[in-house]
């Protein structure tokens, strides 16, 4: 966007200065020193001594100290053929033309925005535009009466039909880029604004297109296609438009700079010009009219860009960084202003530069608000991202304290606490990669809540139980006969095991995963070491209607494995299909060579397991929908040490499962060498 505003203002300097040099072949001019109204009889006798030369480009500019101006120029012979008069500024009140040819009566044009317009030529044109004919050989002399009651500037342009037609195309391009230009800033402030929602880009825009509309009055734009013949609603909205002009300067300077909150003492001040300006300049002009509120204007105008200035420097002594710019875009405009009314006032000549100087430095403020704005926009989103990585450091040190409030699992959180930091120092500005790692956070929350639901239910069920028992056998032991004694000290044998059972699948899972569980890997029979742990779940197996079939094969396969792994493997293969098959079904056991591993088949009749938890197997602290048939405790530990020990032994384990089908747990181990 930088690259092409830019752009657009080089183009406009290139294209506005040759339109600004007028015809090579003008004429001189001269003017009367004296602004007070002459009439033509009067001024025609005047002697040459009283008559001014102007400098080359016939350009003068006399401001507020008069309100008539005569000039001449005298025509050379060579001179004929259509003939155009163009007069730069057209909001002149009235305007007349004596156009003296030798031998011939006086021939008056009437102009100015106040006079009523006779068909021409040139009927509609932005400056005042007069034509006539000049016949080869015949000299002529040309009286020019400029009444008005705004600044009595005048820059008399005379062309030939064929140069007239060639400037106005030039000057008609520079004006259409120029207005393009406010339309294009205001258009592209709108879009902003209602993509950002940012109330600045609102305060420019309005800004933007009442400086537009002033700037088109004061080139004839309005005069040339809304205003011709409405003199009244002229002069109105030279009065109206500059007022509201500046109360949107106001409005959006102590926006922009963030008066409000910064600054409220200046805050108020420019809300207080915001509304002063209307209410000095169109009492002004209702009053005295616009000889008076043009003036006034002008001085309110440079006054209240000062207090914006004055806020500007106030800001930017503050560290507030956009105040730069905002300086910046104010220097072309207030230079343009000081130029403009130091011409009117008579203090610097009167040349193109000076007279449109406002012109120019309105455009090119435009443009360097807009930067502004720009740059007011990175400062902000630098800001938004400063305010996210401090919320992310924040949630960084949350996340530090939740860590060393997790005592039990101290060593591993540290490892997973770590891993995060890594990654936060990496992508700590991504908010994808802070999500993932809060999701192993909660992972471990689970772990430690499902760690704590065991201690606190699954041994404190069977330890109550001991207790009971033992105070129950304490209480009867004289009444109770051997039987019901023995009864009772097997229950407490049971609930013992239980305990152990627990614990010991804790202390095997939590060395499996912190590499403490050495294995001794020895050469066994796979066959024995399943006949072995068949042999045990028998009397389980009958006091359920279980039965069990073992099938092993022909082949005497032999396994490189620790002998302690392999039996906790085949144990909780085995007691979960008794765990989970109703009674009188049957279990299959087999074993059998396929291409250089063991595979060993556990299949039940039960219930089955659905999809939705062959997705959740394997995993620790995981309990499947599926209930023990038998009332038997399960601690969602067995088929997580199952995974961890047959793949520690370089073989898989997997599961076949359908609903209502009953369940096949499958391991391949490879056999020894």
């Amino acid at each position: 966007m930088l690259r092409y505003l830019l752009g657009l203002c080089a183009l406009l300097g290139s294209l506005s200065l040759p339109a600004l040099a007028g015809p090579t072949d003008t004429p001189v001019w001269s003017v009367h020193t004296n602004t007070r109204p002459m009439s033509f009889e009067h001024v025609e006798s005047l002697p040459a001594t009283d008559w001014e030369a102007l400098p080359a480009g016939g350009m003068t500019n006399r401001g507020f100290r008069g309100n008539s101006l005569w000039l001449q120029t005298r025509l050379s012979p060579e001179r004929f053929g259509k003939q155009v008069l163009e007069l730069a500024n057209p909001l002149h009140d009235r305007i007349t033309l004596y156009i003296l040819r030798d031998n011939a009566p006086p021939e008056v044009r009437h102009g100015g925005f106040r006079q009523a317009h006779t068909p021409q030529t040139f009927s509609r044109y932005h400056n005042q535009l007069f034509d006539f004919d000049l016949e080869a050989g015949q000299g002529s002399t040309l009286f020019l009466n400029i009444e008005t009651s705004r600044p009595l500037f005048a820059w008399p342009r005379l062309y030939s039909g064929s140069d007239f037609f060639g400037n106005s195309v030039k000057e008609r391009m520079w004006l259409g880029l120029y207005c393009g230009l406010f339309v294009t800033l205001c258009l592209y402030s709108l879009m902003a604004w209602v993509g950002t929602r940012d109330s600045n880009y609102f305060d420019y825009a309005l800004f933007l297109s009442l400086m537009g509309l002033v700037q088109g009055q004061m080139l004839g734009v309005w005069h040339e296609f809304f205003m011709r013949g409405h003199p009244a609603w002229q002069d109105f909205l030279s009065s109206l438009l500059p007022a509201l002009a500046l109360a949107a300067f106001c409005r959006f300077a102590r926006n922009f700079l963030n008066l409000a909150e910064h600054d409220p003492r200046l805050y108020r001040l420019l809300t207080l010009c915001m509304w002063a300006a209307p209410a000095l300049i169109l009492p002004t002009w209702w009053l005295f009219g616009s000889e008076v509120s043009i003036p006034v204007t002008d001085l309110v105008s440079l006054l209240f860009s000062g207090t914006g200035i004055l806020a500007g420097f106030s800001r930017l002594g503050a560290g507030y960084r956009p105040a730069r710019y905002y300086l910046l875009s104010q220097i072309p405009l207030v230079s343009g202003g000081l130029i403009y009314v130091s011409a009117n006032l008579g203090l610097i000549p009167a040349i193109p530069l000076a007279m449109f100087g406002f012109q120019l430095g309105a455009g090119l403020s435009a443009v360097m608000i807009a930067l502004a704005l720009a740059g007011k926009l990175r400062a902000l989103q630098q800001e938004h991202l400063q305010a996210h990585s401090d919320r992310l450091i924040a949630e960084q040190q949350m996340i530090e304290v939740l860590r060393e409030s997790e005592a039990a699992l101290e060593t591993r959180v540290q490892e997973r606490t770590r891993q995060l930091e890594e990654a936060l120092e990496l992508q700590y500005r991504q908010h994808n990669e802070l999500e993932r790692s809060n999701v192993s956070l909660k992972a471990l929350h689970e772990e430690r809540g499902a760690f704590l639901q065991i201690a606190a239910h699954d041994l404190k069920n069977p330890t109550a139980a001991i207790i009971s028992y033992a105070d129950l056998l304490r209480e009867r032991w004289h009444s109770w006969d051997e039987e019901k004694k023995l009864k009772r000290i097997g229950n407490i044998r049971s609930m013992a095991q239980l305990t152990f059972d627990i614990i010991r699948k804790l202390l095997d899972i939590d060395a499996i995963e912190s590499g403490n569980y050495a294995l001794r890997p020895t050469t066994l029979n796979a066959s024995e070491s399943l006949r072995s742990v068949c042999a045990e779940y028998r009397e389980r197996c009958e006091a359920k209607d279980l039965r069990l079939h073992l099938s092993l094969g022909e082949d005497a396969l032999r396994l490189r494995i620790d002998k302690t792994a392999l039996h906790q493997i085949l144990d909780n293969l085995v007691s979960n299909a008794i765990k989970y098959s109703p009674q009188g079904r049957s279990i299959h056991v087999s074993l059998e060579q396929e291409a250089g591993h063991a595979l060993i088949q556990v299949r039940d009749e039960g219930p089955g397991i659905s999809e939705e938890d062959q997705s959740k197997l394997f995993r620790k602290f995981t309990r499947l929908s599926a209930r023990p048939t038998g009332g038997e405790h399960s601690t969602g530990l067995g088929l997580s040490i199952v995974k961890h020990m047959v793949e520690a032994s370089g073989g898989q384990v997997g599961c076949l499962s359908r609903l209502g089908e009953g369940a096949t747990f499958f391991v391949s181990l490879p056999l020894a060498a």
